[in-house]
C-alpha cells in the first residue's frame, strides 16, 4: 500500500539527508586520489548516461505527469525539469519500491493495454539518471512527442453530476450520485471521465441500475442528506452492473471493437465518486462522464460480477478472524452453469461456445493484502488473468488485456483473496486506530469482500 506519509513529509526528510551525507569532507585516501588525477578529471568530464531532455522527459511524461501535474491529485508536479530536479532525491525510492507510478498488477501475470508501470528499460534509465545527478542536457535533444495513445471514440453525451458535491468526510470520501438515464441509444461502447477538480477525485466508476431497480435507488438518494449518498466500495445497490472505471492518469476507455455495454432508456447510471483530500482542502466539485453511445452492436460486452454467493448469503461465512494476519479465501466459479449463464446470456453465447475475456478487475476492502483471478481450464492449467500482490484500496480498477482470453466449456474462473486482520493493519476512523474484530463479507467500511468484475463477449 503506497505510504501516504511518507509523500507529505518525506522529501524534506529525504533532501535533509542528503545534504548532510553530501557535505562530509573526504578521506585521506580520497583526498590522494583526488590531487592525484585533479588535471586529468578537470580536462575530461564524463558525458551522462541519459539527460532530461534526450531521455527521462519521455518517460516521466508519459507514466508519471498525468497525475504529477499542477492542480492534479499528486502531491507535487513533474511537470519541467527544475520540479522534477527539486524532487530528484525522493523519486529512487518510488522508483525501487514500485510504489509509482502506482500500477496494481504485478509483473508476470500477463500483459495489459495503457499499462502505467514502469518497464525495465524504463526503470534503469530513470534510476541511472537520477544516480548520475539528473543532468539536464540541451532541450533541442527532446525526441518527437509519440503518438496521443488516448481512446479514438467520439463522445455523444456528456453527463454531470446533479449538483456541485463537496466532500465532507476526511481524508476519503466515497459517494454515489444517480443520474436517470433517457439516452437516444441503449449500447455504450466507451466511457471517458471529465474531473473537475482534479486536486480531490481519485477514482470514478460508472454502474447501472435496470428500470426495475429506479425506486430502490431513489430511496437510498432520499435517505442521506446532501446530493446523492454514501457508498463505501460499490453502488450499495445489489445487482447493479459495472459500466466502467476511470483513476488519476486514465484517458478514459473505447471498448473492443464491435462491443458494447447495454444501457437501456429508463435505467439509472450511478456514478460513484472517490474524493481524497489528504492533498487538497475539500473543494465544491461538479464532474462529469462522456460516452459514446451505438443504435446496435456486434458482440454485446457483459461487465460480470464474480464471487462465492454463499460467502455473499453466509451459507458458507468468509470469515476473516480477528488478529489473524493471513487469511486466504478461495473459490472457483463456473460461468457456464445455470447460475452465471443466465446474465451471460446477453452476450449472445451458444450452448457449447466459447466465451472472450476482455478485461477484468479485483474489488476487496481495507484489510486486503493480495488477490488473483485465473482461468482454471478443464485439462488441468491456469492461466492468470490479473494478479493484484499488494493491494490497495485507493487504487482499483479494471485492466485491459492486450489479447482477449477464451474460457472454454470446461473451464473455471479462479478467484483468491487474503487478507491481513491482525492489530497492525486495522483502518483508522475518528483519529483512532480500532481493535481487530471478526470480519465477513459485507457492503461496511469494516466488512470486507473478494469480488472480481471481468469482461465477456462471445467470440
Amino acid at each position: 500500500m503506497t505510504n501516504d506519509n511518507f509523500w507529505r513529509r518525506g522529501p524534506l526528510a529525504v533532501f535533509a539527508v542528503s545534504s548532510v551525507l553530501g557535505c562530509g569532507e573526504p578521506s585521506a585516501s580520497e583526498a590522494g586520489e583526488q590531487g592525484e588525477g585533479e588535471g586529468e578529471s578537470e580536462s575530461a568530464e564524463l558525458e551522462p548516461t541519459y539527460t532530461y531532455w534526450a531521455d527521462a522527459k519521455a518517460v516521466l511524461d508519459s507514466k508519471c505527469a498525468s497525475c504529477h501535474t499542477e492542480g492534479d491529485i499528486a502531491p507535487f508536479s513533474l511537470d519541467d525539469y527544475a520540479e522534477v530536479a527539486a524532487a530528484a532525491a525522493v523519486l529512487p525510492y518510488a522508483i525501487e519500491a514500485g510504489t509509482m507510478p502506482p500500477w496494481p498488477p504485478g509483473p508476470g501475470c500477463n500483459e495489459y493495454r495503457h499499462a502505467r508501470s514502469l518497464d525495465a528499460d524504463e526503470r534503469e534509465l530513470l534510476l541511472t539518471w537520477l544516480a548520475e545527478g539528473a543532468p539536464e542536457g540541451d532541450p533541442a535533444d527532446e525526441p518527437p512527442a509519440s503518438e496521443d495513445p488516448a481512446p479514438t471514440f467520439e463522445p455523444d453525451v456528456t453527463i454531470s453530476l446533479p449538483e456541485p458535491y463537496t466532500p465532507t468526510k476526511e481524508p476519503d470520501d466515497y459517494r454515489c450520485f444517480p443520474v436517470a438515464w433517457d439516452g437516444p441509444q441503449p449500447w455504450v461502447t466507451g466511457f471517458r471521465v471529465l474531473p473537475d477538480q482534479r486536486s480531490v477525485v481519485h477514482h470514478v466508476i460508472a454502474f447501472a441500475a435496470d428500470p426495475d431497480q429506479a425506486e430502490e435507488v431513489a430511496q437510498l438518494d432520499a435517505a442521506d442528506d446532501g446530493p446523492g449518498y454514501t457508498c463505501y466500495g460499490s453502488s450499495g445497490l445489489p445487482g447493479a452492473r459495472w459500466i466502467a472505471s476511470w483513476a488519476p492518469g486514465g484517458r478514459g476507455q473505447a471498448f473492443p471493437e464491435g462491443t458494447g455495454v447495454r444501457l437501456e432508456p429508463g435505467s439509472t447510471l450511478i456514478i460513484q465518486v472517490h474524493y481524497n483530500t489528504s492533498t487538497s482542502d475539500p473543494v465544491a466539485d461538479q464532474s462529469a462522464v462522456e460516452l459514446s453511445l451505438a443504435d446496435s452492436v456486434e458482440r454485446p460486452l457483459v461487465n460480470q460480477p464474480l464471487t462465492n454467493f454463499e460467502w455473499v448469503v453466509g451459507s458458507e461465512p468468509m470469515l476473516i478472524p480477528a488478529g489473524e494476519p493471513e487469511v486466504t479465501h478461495a473459490t472457483q466459479i463456473d460461468v457456464f452453469s445455470p447460475l452465471w449463464s443466465t446474465p451471460l446470456a446477453e452476450t449472445g453465447v451458444a450452448e457449447g461456445d466459447d466465451l472472450l475475456l476482455h478485461f477484468a478487475g479485483l474489488h476487496m476492502h481495507q484489510l486486503g493484502v493480495r488477490a488473483k483471478l485465473t482461468i482454471v481450464r478443464a485439462d488441468g492449467g491456469d492461466t492468470c488473468v490479473v494478479e493484484i500482490p499488494r493491494w490497495d484500496f485507493s487504487w482499483q480498477g479494471a485492466f485491459e488485456l492486450r489479447e482477449p482470453l477464451r474460457v472454454h466449456p470446461g473451464d473455471k474462473i479462479g478467484l483468491e483473496c487474503t487478507w491481513d486482520n491482525s492489530v497492525n493493519n486495522q483502518p483508522i476512523f475518528d483519529g483512532e486506530l480500532v481493535e481487530p474484530q471478526d470480519v465477513l463479507w459485507g457492503e461496511g467500511t469494516r466488512d470486507e469482500m473478494c469480488l472480481a468484475v471481468a469482461a465477456f463477449s462471445r467470440p
